[in-house]
């Protein structure tokens, strides 16, 4: 497919989820709508800021840049700039929404969704950040939700918000999603799993680092949604070293759990997502994640 089919298949795909609901949380409740400039639709702002994370643009200003260059006549009336960041601002819901569409579509291969009683799935979490280092202390950015918390895998303490992921196992490839959500930098990876995560799925063996390691959290959800959590092996209280049997079980833990990871690369490099060091409001914060995850979503499934 080439990129003007590309470019009508995402328009098109954007229409259909405006029609499916996503126009809601672009309704003005003000009847002064001159500064939006109507004859630039929002469903070509969304097409537009979409398309240029494709891509592989990660900033606005790129991605009007490259607009202007090279797609004018397909949208003549785009305005300039600071309209346009503007417009994509107010429409940060809509990019949930769609969001939302785009997790819906994914393909999973039939043997997985059918005649297995227990399908292997992976929990991780990746740090979406705004400030980090000495900065993260006096971060004001999004204060409504955003928050200081610490990567325990690379060790470092930042100002922002985590991407929770909920994967399904599948040889040979990264895992595929079926749920992502968002909370606090400080947000306890193995709470959220147990009170946000779990309650939405039934009948899974699910692998998980070290922090999910919780005996009486583990006999829970396992009475409650039949989902049996296999963390990472960690030393006991007094325990010098993991025994040998402790020790292959986190071997064999971290190898399933590697797809995962691979997936926050993944969607990091296709579509910048990680680094909001130039997010400056909540509006611009959901619209960075959720543009950003809507666009590498899509490029799963073929855009």
């Amino acid at each position: 497919m080439n990129w003007e089919l590309k470019l009508i298949a995402l328009y098109l795909w954007v229409c259909e989820g405006f029609e499916e609901g996503a126009a809601a949380y672009a309704q003005r409740l003000s009847k002064n709508t001159k500064s939006f400039e109507l004859g630039f639709t929002d469903e070509e702002a969304v097409t537009v800021y979409l398309y240029g994370i494709t891509r592989k643009y990660t900033e606005v200003k790129d991605i009007h840049r490259y607009t202007k260059d090279h797609l004018l006549d397909w949208f003549p009336k785009l305005p300039s700039y600071e309209k346009f960041n503007s417009r994509l601002n107010f429409l940060n819901n809509v990019f949930g929404a769609l969001a939302g569409k785009a997790l819906s579509e994914q393909r999973f291969p039939q043997w997985l969704v059918q005649g297995r009683q227990m399908p292997d799935a992976v929990v991780d979490s990746m740090p979406i950040i705004l400030a980090m280092g000495s900065r993260a202390d006096s971060a004001k950015v999004a204060v409504e939700v955003a928050n200081k918390g610490r990567c325990a895998s690379k060790g470092f303490y930042y100002h922002g918000l985590k991407l929770h992921q909920l994967g399904l196992c599948c040889p040979n490839r990264m895992p595929i999603p079926k749920s992502l959500l968002l909370s606090g930098a400080s947000e306890n990876d193995n709470t959220f799993f147990k009170e946000q995560i779990a309650p939405m799925f039934s009948c899974l063996r699910v692998y998980g680092d070290k922090i999910y390691h919780d005996e009486a959290g583990r006999i829970e959800l396992k009475r409650m949604f039949g989902i049996e959590v296999l963390p990472s092996q960690r030393r006991k209280k007094g325990q010098k070293h993991l025994k040998a049997d402790q020790k292959i079980f986190s071997t064999l833990v971290s190898r399933i759990r590697q797809p995962v990871e691979s997936f926050f690369n993944w969607i990091n490099q296709k579509t910048g997502i990680q680094i909001a060091s130039k997010v400056r409001s909540l509006k611009g914060l959901f619209k960075h994640v959720y543009a950003k995850l809507t666009a590498g979503l899509l490029i799963l499934i073929g855009f």
